[in-house]
């Protein structure tokens, strides 16, 4: 009895390994630039046969969507914590410098994702931009409340377009930017939108006071007087 539990656990082991295996090796893939490789590639590169791949996945949706999952276990693992400077554009420029690695992996993931040529039903490429970016939105947003200013929607959208993987890639490839100078540049603009939020919020904020102290200047204006039925004269 002892044996077979022994070859059960290590059937189950070597099953849960295999899964792992290849879907390191479809990361692994997208990452050195086959943003969109073939399950005879996927299952060479991870060391099993594609039969056996097949086994695990037996259609494109449930290997997007495992990914999918596992994509989100590897931001979690590869985002790096908030650092604890108070200097709040030392503080920006320090967490995108400790996590340009993520971004460099990440942005091709991103970019496989979106160009995926493929239809693949029940599959929305959005929901897995939800499950990942998101980790990192939240992340990002910690950030920028060392501005202790309130994003309105707008700002909120600004900030999510120009600290996504994608623009991180664009930085990289299109603009044949290093590493740390895309580190720099990203930095550079989420500090910007730091500082223009603060702006707007002292100029509203000196406004309602302009409003305020301007309305308490302001003569108030005189009542007509009128003549009662007993003859004393008050005030409208």
């Amino acid at each position: 009895m002892q044996e077979q539990g022994d070859a059960k656990d290590g059937r189950i082991a070597r099953r849960l390994g295999n899964r792992a295996k290849i879907l390191d090796a479809l990361f692994a893939l997208i990452q050195s630039g086959t943003y969109h490789p073939t399950l005879k590639e996927i299952a060479a590169r991870a060391g099993v046969t594609p039969r056996t791949l097949l086994n695990h996945f037996p259609d494109g949706r449930s290997l997007m969507l495992a990914a999918a999952e596992h994509g989100k276990r590897l931001a979690e693992a590869a985002l790096p914590p908030l650092p604890s400077n108070a200097d709040p554009e030392q503080r920006v420029r320090d967490y995108f410098r400790s996590a340009s690695v993520f971004f460099d992996g990440f942005a091709a993931t991103r970019w496989s994702v979106v160009t995926n040529p493929a239809s693949l039903s029940l599959f929305e490429a959005s929901g897995y931009k939800g499950v990942a970016l998101g980790i990192l939105s939240r992340r990002i947003q910690e950030l920028v409340a060392s501005f202790e200013v309130p994003l309105d929607p707008v700002a909120r959208r600004a900030l999510a377009m120009m600290t996504d993987p994608l623009a991180w890639r664009l930085l990289r490839v299109q603009q044949g930017l290093s590493r740390a100078d895309a580190a720099q540049a990203m930095a550079a603009a989420v500090i910007a939108l730091g500082h223009a939020a603060q702006r707007r919020a002292q100029n509203g904020t000196g406004k309602r006071a302009t409003r305020a102290s301007k309305a308490k200047r302001a003569p108030q204006p005189r009542r007509a007087a009128k003549r009662t039925s007993n003859g004393v004269t008050a005030r409208a």
